[in-house]
């Protein structure tokens, strides 16, 4: 997705992109979106575009929902706030499905939409 028409319609759609490929295991779809300076924080600690990927080809992601999706734009920036359940499992351990508070901000470059930080706020 390279133009952002509709802040919020586009800011969910891009994020839905993000974790279908997440779900779908397309780790060369998942690395194209994330930035080369991506950054990200978890309760159990921040983590650079490696450690995401790691962690992330770690899981098994089941059905999700997502609720009060806001997305604001502030010139080439994205920031998307939103709750999200999902039925998750990393290296065997299942994460709870209740919703958690999620933000996701995207950067417009060269390459498109990419995401330059996530805070994830899921008990890991």
């Amino acid at each position: 997705m390279s133009a952002v028409q509709d802040p919020q319609a586009d800011g969910q759609a891009l994020y839905l992109e993000f974790i279908g490929a997440v779900a779908a295991k397309d780790w060369a779809a998942v690395d194209g979106i994330l930035a080369a300076d991506f950054q990200s924080v978890h309760t159990d600690g921040p983590r650079d575009k490696a450690k995401e990927l790691e962690m992330l080809k770690a899981e098994d992601l089941g059905e999700y929902s997502l609720t009060d999706f806001t997305t604001t734009r502030a010139g080439d920036t994205l920031v998307a706030t939103h709750w999200l359940s999902v039925a998750e499992t990393i290296n065997g351990s299942r994460l709870s499905t209740k919703p958690a508070p999620r933000l996701t901000v995207w950067r417009s470059g060269p390459d498109g939409w990419k995401i330059i930080a996530i805070a994830n706020l899921n008990p890991a």
